[in-house]
């Protein structure tokens, strides 16, 4: 980290990467809890003494995977089936968004619990809440914090979205169907990781984004993400403190072609209007360890607020992405017709190859490559701007095991294509990948995929909240990555287990391009892991 970076707006999140990066050794050292006691956090938050509505069983199939995808739209224009919004609707939305998809059985299950979206030690610290603009399928307007074990919603607040609320996150038009608003629970990872569980809770919060934005295409509702609300009045609604738990992310549902004209990106309303009451609620707790263990992690998260006087401008994408030079192996375009790509299957087939991941030996052809990739960086509809930007990342590809695909480390190009980066020798990378993660052999793997971002333009961009919002960037792209790797019959497993110094120089881009996500994919190999879906 220069000395000159730590100068400029958002040092305060610019020590926190050198810390959950280069530093990570030495935070480690420091020490971690123990978890598999009676104390752990539950799995899930649990309210008491409120009331619950128990949701319709959601539906097996969805739609197509692709239709969130502005590629995969634009060679479709009619698009996806509309869905009315009703309880069905809004089943599959939570569920497939965030919901239970399988449980581990028997005596070596540790974790039996398995979401659609990955978790580090299954641990799933983002908590979900909806908050419905009108009835829906016999569930009234009101707030909600969706339980996924139980597939039901305790109500938190009655009545349609406020306006303070709108103005908060700075809702794009009047007819909003919901909101569905993320939140990380810093108790339930860091627990276990100390001050390491904000970057765990942003990559998560990140790919339960993407996810939702997966699910929200295949119904054929309207969704964009919102970075940049106003923390305090949205932790307010949802009954949170703000320090033990708080608003990480939010996403306006609508139907498509339903929002009307954004304001401009960035302008926030000088104050919002306090006409809330308090929400005063009890919810179960297990795990009385001392926050002061993870200081640092809510002193950055206190330093990534936004007041009534913060003012972002649009984001310029170019900065963040390096100039990709040399000739491209351009993709084959995606022949595929709508509805051969189930998401609803795709989800219940993603998982992370195993607790010990052993991948098999077979090569993943060039073609099944292509589509897994193709999609990985298109647009994104956020309050970044005006019109959706691709994600404020790069993704490198190293390939190992591919028929028809030479060895080699490549940069996905937006077009798609993936052009040739020579001169990268990538066994010293898979060399570390296998000592530093020995539960997965990457040396079997058939590729390994890396998102990188640009630091300091975050900083400068974003301020402290920088970190969480190039984190959420790159889950959003982790999560498109383990969706259709799984449509292709490949596991996915996404490890921080890496030395990000060895990447870099695999890499290049220098001190500013931090790896966030390293994700290994390959065939998973039959196991003693019994884990059956969860039929309905």
């Amino acid at each position: 980290m220069t000395g000159a970076a730590t100068d400029e707006a958002g040092a305060l999140g610019l020590r926190f990467w050198y810390d959950t990066f280069e530093g990570v050794r030495e935070l480690f050292a420091e020490g971690h809890g123990s978890e598999g006691g009676p104390d752990d956090p539950l799995p899930s938050k649990t309210y008491r003494g409120l009331p619950r509505h128990v949701l319709a069983a959601p539906p097996r199939r969805i739609g197509d995977a692709r239709w969130s995808f502005p590629g995969f739209r634009d060679r479709h224009p009619e698009g996806p089936p509309r869905r009315p919004w009703d309880g069905s609707t809004l089943s599959a939305l939570l569920h497939h968004t965030y919901g239970l998809g399988r449980m581990e059985l028997g005596p070596q299950a540790a974790w039996p619990y398995h979401r659609v979206v990955a978790s580090a030690r299954c641990f799933y610290p983002v908590e979900l809440y909806v908050w419905l603009g009108g009835d829906t399928g016999g569930v009234p307007a009101g707030c909600y914090h969706y339980d996924p074990l139980h597939h039901a919603l305790t109500a938190l607040r009655p009545g349609g979205i406020p306006e303070e609320l709108r103005a908060a996150v700075a809702c794009k038009g009047r007819d909003t169907t919901a909101l569905l608003l993320l939140s990380a629970y810093f108790r339930k990872t860091a627990f276990r990781y100390r001050d390491y569980a904000y970057r765990l809770c942003a990559q998560e919060s990140g790919m339960v984004v993407g996810n939702a934005l997966l699910v929200a295409g295949a119904l054929g509702l309207d969704a964009r993400v919102h970075h940049r609300f106003l923390d305090e009045p949205v932790n307010r609604a949802l009954g949170l403190d703000g320090t033990e738990e708080t608003t990480f992310a939010v996403l306006e549902i609508g139907a498509l072609d339903e929002v009307a004209a954004s304001p401009a990106p960035g302008r926030l309303p000088p104050s919002v209007p306090d006409r809330l009451p308090p929400l005063v609620t009890e919810h179960v707790r297990t795990c009385r360890e001392d926050a002061a263990l993870w200081s640092r992690l809510t002193t950055l998260d206190a330093g990534s607020r936004l007041t009534g006087e913060a003012r972002f401008a649009p984001v310029a994408a170019d900065p963040f992405h390096q100039p990709a030079d040399g000739p491209a192996e351009f993709f084959a375009d995606d022949d595929r017709p709508p509805g051969s790509v189930e998401l609803g299957d795709a989800l219940r087939r993603r998982d992370s190859g195993g607790r010990m991941f052993l991948p098999d030996r077979a090569a993943l052809p060039q073609q099944q490559l292509a589509d897994l990739l193709r999609y990985a960086l298109d647009p994104v509809p956020s309050d970044h701007g005006d019109t959706p930007l691709r994600p404020l990342l790069d993704c490198h590809v190293l390939a190992l095991n591919t028929a028809g695909q030479a060895a080699g480390l490549y940069r996905l190009d937006p077009s798609p294509a993936l052009v040739p980066v020579p001169g990268r020798d990538g066994r010293p990378t898979v060399a570390m990948l296998c000592d530093r993660t020995p539960s997965v052999n990457t040396a079997r793997a058939n590729a390994v995929v890396f998102l990188t971002v640009d630091r300091y333009e975050g900083a400068r961009g974003f301020g402290d909240r920088g970190y969480r919002v190039l984190h959420h960037e790159g889950g959003i792209v982790a999560q498109r990555l383990s969706v259709l790797a799984a449509a292709e019959g490949l596991s996915a497993r996404i490890t921080n287990g890496y030395d990000d110094r060895v990447v870099r120089e695999l890499l290049g881009g220098g001190d500013a391009h931090v790896p966030i996500f390293a994700i290994v994919l390959g065939r998973r190999q039959a196991t003693s892991q019994y884990e059956p879906p969860l039929d309905w």
